[in-house]
């Protein structure tokens, strides 16, 4: 099959060729070198993907392609893009830190599943978009950008000449390396002061966005340029916009960021917010129906994505309730809606120049919000597809078995896959004038390929499975869309089943597992019909594989199981006919088979692969199926999981998990690994972090005794098994702890009993030995790397003072981290009063949540003047703002009372900052010789400190601070994680 070779195909062309020839490998190979050809690496992956186990695809032909691919993505240095959850699950890029999976003990497994293999959490669950965040995070700077040509479509609408101003000049300022070109719509009497980056053009349309001529207009904008920029109104151009965009842009063409302004309620917690801030914005978007949020036609959006999705429905005078309808159509279609902030958005509320938009409105965006009434609409709330082939002989009451459910606001769409006894003109003598029953005409592509076909009929936010020949019951959807309405969680239902004959007559019960378990799902399809599922859900998998002939609803329904909660409705809501021409019973000898691959595709999707197998224990039943790890396999243990809020842990294990199953569990998890024989006791490690959690905070010395007591004998029945323990020691004592003389009596005791004892400074080690013994054969170093790459960090110095409002000329001291009374910050504020004496520009900032108010209770108490010149957050610092505090700053001060290891000063290195901090072995082997900060003696207290920060501002005095940050940078950056694995 060639193409037209005197035209360059486009992407409609291409996908239009494999519709037409579905069966043709070829055509899809073909498909997929334009794919790469044209740099859309992620389309052809997908498309490749699709034929790995095509019969006519031999495995060395896929090979070329595939390798085609590699080749084409490393030339370009191309980001591995993320568009649904699967692709960071199952990544094995090592750069992204990945979540744990834990071991549970009091979680039941069903036989024959292996306890010891944890399911990852959920990634990307409802609107849930920090995966992605993270994502960017550690990807920024090691790609090469994609998007080089950005287009604002702006409509000024009613705000007037002064602020249609200020969003113009506002655009020229906008930092961006590649080419801003803007329209607007709906105005011609505006003069561009100033150039948009890149050279860009202003276009002035005097026709509107939804006019014929204006729709004209924006398909041509789409076609040309990586991202769009609605405008509509008078938001809040800041010159970050577009770099705050970027990160999510570049990593994903899933991401809608809707404009957001920051000047509305916030929580109590974030009455200190910035526009880096995600929780105050993110919460708007947390609810049911997120699209029904959108402020206006002011969102960020893949260009990609409106290519599919289509651009704002010109029926709509209102462009807010287009924004709306936009974001539903992108949200159905799998999108995230990340919210961007601006500072404000004045002059986008439009709808109500336009009543009648609200009836189109709720036509086209079903929820149960702004629709009261049971009726058909435009885009029904449930579609119910049906796949048929051959399919004449009963379609009529499978169609007729949804027309008569108690829901009126559904649709039937049905995708003819090229059958040949008159299923179609069945369909069209019987529901020509049904405006709910839809249907296509496909070329013969088997039963993934129709399937596909039917569901992208639809833009309904749920879906219903029938299959041609056989019916539901009455009440069925109902029963489903109740399900899904009232449990945001979760994102399918099913029901239970009655198997009939070709007659229709009952003949039994079908297999029905009571509670749906994701566990069960890995070894056997308990999805039962009838199913329901969110669009939306189905949208963030591969679709239906459309190259196996059986196990395709196995594939599917375990790809949706790892998106999102299943829920089993215990009710009999469908009837499935056994005729023996079933397409299940057809296929029978291909189901084992495929069976095994989905299931290693499962696993590869959820990042289990590496380690674990398919494993069939007797040959005999090959469908009996359980899991195993693979031969040699190591299991690491560790507790506690301080993985959510700090990614030291998942640094640590970085290069350990390329080489061995690492996970999170408690001694109690360790020791069931064992007494499960997931792996041999030698192979299996449990690591020990933080002590003080061994003890409840509310604990009196007799209940943590026996909590020490009750540990230790559990460590020594690990260590008896022939389990490896491994300690790794943080502090001497935990910090607060109420029981200093407990924990140096366990520390002794597991000194003793642990195999290795890990460090991440060899001069720490003669400190912790003066509070208890440490045999010196156990003792490991393997050293506290950098944060280069685990936060955002993207903005400049005078952007970050800029969005805290801190001069240039400022002398700024940053204080980051929870603030505990063992972190000295009251010394830090001592200090900083005396150097303010002098030195009136120095400004303070406390990066933190507290648990005390270090400013509260100081002798004399602080002047009006000195607490005008402290910036106390008061809260957890996000991960997308930390940067500013971090760049705003000119040292940052750790005047730690007790210190072993510092994660802090690692940190604030990795930021290029300069640091204050006292002389102890750890900080010493880091700083000494770098003049990249500078230590003192923490026994000197305030006074000390004070002299150290001047010593600091006195080098930037003389303009030696820039060479300081630089020393820092570069420190941080020899200063890789190494393999944990290679300690011992």
């Amino acid at each position: 099959m060639s193409f037209d070779t005197t035209q360059a195909p486009s992407e409609a062309d291409i996908d239009q060729r494999v519709q037409r020839y579905p069966r043709n490998i070829w055509t899809r190979f073909r498909a997929a070198l334009h794919k790469i050809e044209t740099q859309d690496f992620y389309g052809a992956r997908r498309l490749l993907d699709g034929l790995r186990y095509h019969p006519d695809a031999a495995d060395e032909v896929f090979a070329i392609y595939w390798n085609r691919l590699l080749q084409a993505e490393a030339q370009q240095g191309a980001v591995r893009k993320i568009n649904i959850p699967a692709d960071y699950t199952g990544s094995h890029d090592p750069r992204l830190l990945l979540p744990f999976r834990k071991l549970q003990v009091d979680q039941v497994v069903p036989k024959p599943y292996p306890w010891a293999m944890a399911l990852p959490p959920f990634a990307g669950a409802g609107n849930s978009y920090r995966f992605l965040q993270e994502s960017a995070a550690a990807l920024a700077g090691q790609f090469t950008p994609a998007i080089r040509r950005v287009h604002v479509i702006w409509s000024p609408l009613d705000t007037d000449a002064a602020a249609q101003r200020d969003v113009l000049s506002g655009l020229c300022d906008l930092a961006f390396a590649g080419r801003v070109d803007v329209t607007v719509f709906g105005q011609g009497s505006l003069a561009l002061e100033g150039r948009l980056p890149g050279d860009g053009a202003l276009n002035l349309r005097l026709q509107g966005m939804q006019s014929p001529e204006g729709q004209a207009e924006m398909g041509r904008i789409v076609q040309d340029c990586d991202l769009v920029v609605f405008l509509a109104g008078a938001p809040a151009v800041d010159a970050m916009l577009l770099q705050r965009a970027l990160p999510l842009a570049e990593i994903s063409d899933a991401v809608v960021q809707p404009l957001v302004p920051l000047t509305g309620d916030k929580p109590a917690s974030h009455s200190f917010a910035t526009l880096y801030s995600d929780a105050p914005v993110r919460d708007r978007f947390a609810g049911r129906y997120p699209f029904r949020d959108v402020a206006g036609m002011n969102m960020v959006v893949p260009a990609r994505m409106l290519r599919e999705i289509g651009l704002p429905d010109p029926r709509f005078g209102s462009t807010l309730l287009a924004a709306r309808d936009l974001a539903y159509r992108a949200s159905v279609r799998g999108a995230w809606l990340a919210p961007l902030a601006v500072q404000t958005l004045t002059g986008f509320a439009d709808q109500d120049r336009f009543p009648a938009d609200a009836e189109l409105y709720k036509a086209l965006c079903p929820n149960h919000w702004d629709r009261k009434r049971d009726v058909w609409h435009e885009v029904s709330k449930v579609s119910v597809y049906i796949p048929a082939y051959n399919a004449s002989k009963y379609i009529e009451r499978a169609v007729d078995s949804v027309l008569s459910q108690d829901v009126a606001d559904l649709e039937v769409c049905i995708a003819n896959d090229g059958s040949r006894d008159g299923t179609l003109a069945l369909l069209q003598r019987l529901y020509a004038d049904e405006s709910r029953v839809r249907w296509l005409d496909n070329p013969n592509g088997g039963i993934g390929f129709a399937s596909n076909s039917a569901i992208r009929m639809s833009r309904s936010l749920y879906i219903g499975q029938l299959d041609s020949d056989d019916c539901l019951k009455p009440g069925a959807v109902r029963r489903l869309m109740t399900v899904l309405d009232e449990n945001l969680g979760v994102v399918c239902a099913y029901g239970s089943c009655e198997r009939i004959d070709a007659a229709g007559h009952y003949t039994q019960d079908e297999y029905a597992w009571p509670v749906f378990s994701r566990e069960k799902m890995m070894i056997t399809s308990i999805a039962h019909h009838f199913r329901m599922f969110r669009r939306q859900t189905w949208e963030r998998t591969t679709g239906f594989r459309e190259d196996i002939v059986n196990g395709v609803d196995y594939d599917i329904f375990l790809k949706m199981s790892e998106v999102g909660e299943f829920r089993h409705v215990e009710e009999k809501l469908y009837q499935r006919r056994w005729h023996g021409e079933n397409t299940s019973h057809v296929n029978e000898h291909h189901q084992t088979a495929n069976t095994h691959r989905v299931q290693r595709e499962s696993l590869a999707r959820q990042g289990l692969s590496r380690f674990w197998d398919v494993h069939v224990p007797d040959p005999e039943k090959p469908r009996n199926v359980t899991y195993q790890l693979r031969p040699d396999t190591r299991m690491v243990v560790f507790w506690p999981d301080y993985s959510r809020s700090n990614p030291y842990q998942k640094l640590l294990y970085g290069k350990l998990r390329q080489t061995a199953e690492v996970v999170a569990g408690d001694i109690n998890a360790a020791l069931q690994v064992i007494d499960t024989q997931a792996a041999p006791a030698a192979n299996v490690t449990f690591h020990l972090h933080w002590l003080n959690f061994l003890y409840k905070p509310d604990a009196d010395e007799a209940s943590a005794r026996a909590a020490v007591e009750g540990f230790l004998s559990k460590l020594e029945k690990f260590v008896w098994k022939g389990g490896q323990l491994v300690w790794t020691i943080h502090n001497t004592v935990s910090h607060d702890t109420p029981f200093p003389e407990l924990e140096r009596e366990l520390s002794t005791r597991l000194a003793a009993l642990a195999h290795h004892l890990h460090f991440h400074s060899a001069a720490s080690v003669p400190e912790v030995a003066e509070a208890f013994d440490l045999p010196a054969e156990k003792v490991r170093v393997s050293r506290h790397g950098s944060y280069i790459g685990a936060y955002p960090d993207q903005v400049s110095r005078e952007e970050a003072r800029r969005a805290l409002g801190i001069g240039m000329d400022e002398d700024v001291i940053l204080f980051s981290g929870q603030i505990r009374p063992y972190k000295g910050v009251d010394d830090l504020v001592t200090a900083f009063r005396a150097l303010l004496a002098d030195r009136p520009k120095a400004r303070l900032l406390l990066a933190g949540r507290p648990d005390f108010d270090p400013l509260a209770g100081l002798e004399p108490a602080l002047t009006e003047a000195e607490r005008a010149h402290i910036l106390s957050v008061g809260r957890f610092v996000e991960d997308g703002e930390l940067q500013l505090f971090f760049r705003a700053a000119d040292v940052a001060a750790y005047p730690y009372q007790k210190i072993l290891t510092s994660g802090s000063l690692l940190l604030a290195l990795s930021f290029g900052v300069p640091v204050v901090i006292p002389r102890v072995g750890m900080t010493t082997e880091v700083l000494d010789g770098r003049d990249a900060g500078r230590l003192y003696d923490g026994s000197g207290g305030a006074t000390a400190l004070e002299a150290t920060l001047r010593e600091v501002l006195a080098a930037k005095d003389v303009g030696r601070l820039a060479g300081m940050a630089d020393n820092a940078r570069d420190a941080a950056q020899e200063m890789d994680w190494p393999n944990f694995g290679r300690m011992n």
